[in-house]
This record gives C-alpha cells, structure tokens and sequence, in this order.
C-alpha cells in the first residue's frame, strides 16, 4: 500500500509499504481523509511532541514512522468476529490508547499513561519496520476506538475529530461560567475550535487573537465577538482586551502559542481570579514577575485529552454546534503529501489553516 514515511528527521517519502497485519482488538481502516497537524510538522523536524508534553522529556524517534493522526475511513476488514458489525461503517478514528493497567489509566486519567500507543507517533509500539499512521491508504485502529460517523458529519469533517477532542480537554480544564471573557491567542484550528467551545459554554465575550488576517476573518465568520492580527502590534490585544472589560481582564486565557512573549502579555490579561492555560508548552525557560501571579491568578496547562471526548466531539460537529469546513485551506493527494507537511510547516507563507490529504484520490 502507499504511506507517507518519514523515514528520518527531514526525510519525507511516500513509498510502498507492506500492508497492515491485524492482530487481536484491530480492524483496517481505508482511509479517506487524514489531516495535517502542527505535530506531525514537529516529527518532521525531529521532535517529539507527545513525549515533551506528556511526560515532560525529550524522547527520541525511531526511523520510518508513518505520519498522520486525524483520520477518517471505512472499516474493510475486522480481525476477530466479534467486530465483524463494523466491516462497511464509516466511521472517525481515536487514535491513541493507553495501557489500561498504570496508575493513570485504572484512576481515569488516562491522557497521563506513559505507554500510550498512538497511531502516526512512534512511541509505544516496540520495534517495527513501519510504525503506523493515518497518511496511508490503509491503517490499523483498536475496533475500541472507532465511531461510527452520523450521515451529518462528513469524512473531511471528521478529520477534526482529533484537534476538537484536544480543545475539549483543554477548556475542561478551565471551563468559563456563563458571563466569562475569555481570551484565546492563536487562531490555529484547536483555538478556533477553543473559541467556538467557550461560546457554548456561555461566555459573554471572546477575544480572538492571531498573526494572519485570514485567521482573523474566520474566527469572526465563527462567532468571535472581537479578532484582532497582532502581527504588527502585540500590545493591541491588551488595549482591546482592556476597553471592552472595563479595565478589569477576563476571567480565562487559552494560550495556544506558548512563547515566553505570549504568557507574559497572558497573564496581563487576566482578572484577579483569571486562569491562563497554556495548550502548547516549549524547552525555553520564562521568568515573569512574581506579582503577575497576585489575587488568585492560576496557571494551568493541559495534555491529550480523555477517551470520552471522542464521542462529545462527535455529537458537536452532528448537531452543528461545531463548525469547521471553513478552517479547511487545501486539499491534496496522498503523492502530494510530502508537499503537505511542508505547506504546514510555513502556513503563514501558504495562506494554510487546516490542510487535509485525500488517501484515496
């Protein structure tokens, strides 16, 4: 089968790969759409992602990782028979699984255990001639964790699955009361789908901030009730941010940046009981006042997200209370692929929001 290989730090090929072997708990996925996110641009330049979030280190990559976590397909084939019901479903795909057995998973929080396995990551799987990821015209899923998708949601639709279970998390980890302001930096699509989350929730303003006007313009289209580009002047987002609390901040600030600029100018944000989290967090060290943290002032950050996410995300985008088709900037081939990771890893230059792949074109 084709996949796109990421075969070292920089080494993008899309090459032929033997097909998946399903064992005990899988079923293959043809996958129709798998989407680009800003990790799979990391594992690219060599990072990892999930192990700096999760656990907090820098972990090394094996070779020959199949990129791609956001999937959507069909179900063609089933290793136990107890699964055969979802041979022919289209369904959205959870792509990580904990081990069920650490403290973490048996205490319900599972986004902590430190031998996840996660489809487009290396980590976790032992020693494998090609890890597996969604960026493939097949890929192997845990029939535990695939969902089928109503007729409402489309499979590019669903290509958000993964980011939108990540916001989900992210805003419950401080979730805004009814009549909160709430400030989200970064208009990528896990902070678009932040501010749309933040509405449901019942905030009574939110501040869209971000460096692209075309960001800009769709977190208004969304329902942003203030989006300003600080490309040119940072300290805007204050003044705005000011005028429209009447000097007091907002109650929530959802950093999707993480620059030591960022959460400084974050925490200036926030009223005398406000919390900053911080979705994306970096190696550099940052210093800030320790006054900045006066009141009540809380810092929070937020990793993965929880197996019940999933199946909310689903009901968001089938009932409409989450849309995301305007995010969605390119569309490409699987052959083009390679083209696809690079076009993220400068969206600015590309005019890219979400940049999805057809796996099956």
């Amino acid at each position: 089968m084709k996949a796109l290989v990421l075969k070292s730090p920089g080494e993008l090929e899309v090459m032929d790969v033997p097909p998946p072997a399903l064992t005990a708990g899988f079923v293959l996925v043809e996958v129709s759409w798998c989407g680009i996110c800003g990790s799979d641009v990391r594992y690219f330049h060599g990072e990892n992602p999930w192990a700096r979030h999760t656990l907090g280190r820098d972990v090394p990559n094996p070779p020959n990782i199949i990129l791609g976590h956001e999937l959507a397909g069909t179900v063609v084939e089933v290793h136990d028979a107890a699964d055969e019901h979802l041979i022919g479903k289209r369904v959205g795909v959870n792509t990580w699984i904990g081990c069920g057995q650490c403290r973490y998973c048996r205490g319900g929080r599972e986004n902590f255990c430190p031998q996840t396995k996660h489809l487009g990551h290396g980590q976790g799987w032992g020693e494998m001639d090609f890890y597996p990821g969604g960026l493939a015209e097949y890929c192997p899923a845990w029939s535990s964790h695939v969902y089928e998708l109503p007729g409402s949601v489309s499979d590019e639709e669903a290509t958000f699955l993964d980011p939108l279970i990540t916001a989900i998390h992210v805003v419950a980890t401080a979730p805004p009361a009814g009549g909160d302001d709430v400030v989200v930096i970064g208009g990528g699509p896990i902070g678009l789908m932040i501010a749309q989350l933040a509405k449901l929730q019942g905030a009574r303003q939110v501040f869209v901030a971000d460096v692209a006007d075309q960001i800009v313009a769709i977190a208004r289209s969304l329902g942003a009730d203030h989006a300003l580009n600080i490309a040119d002047s940072p300290a805007g987002l204050t003044e705005l941010v000011m005028a429209g609390t009447g000097g007091h901040g907002v109650a929530r600030v959802f950093n999707t940046v993480g620059s030591a600029e960022s959460i400084n100018q974050s925490l200036g944000l926030l009223d005398c009981a406000g919390v900053l989290v911080l979705v994306a967090t970096k190696g550099e060290e940052i210093s800030f006042p320790a006054l900045a943290l006066s009141g009540e002032r809380t810092v929070k950050t937020s990793t993965n997200s929880l197996y019940r996410d999933f199946p909310k995300a689903i009901d968001l985008l089938a009932r409409g209370k989450m849309i995301v088709e305007p995010m969605i900037t390119h569309r490409l081939t699987l052959d083009e692929a390679p083209q696809a990771i690079r076009l993220a890893d400068d969206k600015a230059a590309a005019g890219a929001i979400k940049i999805i792949v057809d796996c099956h074109k």
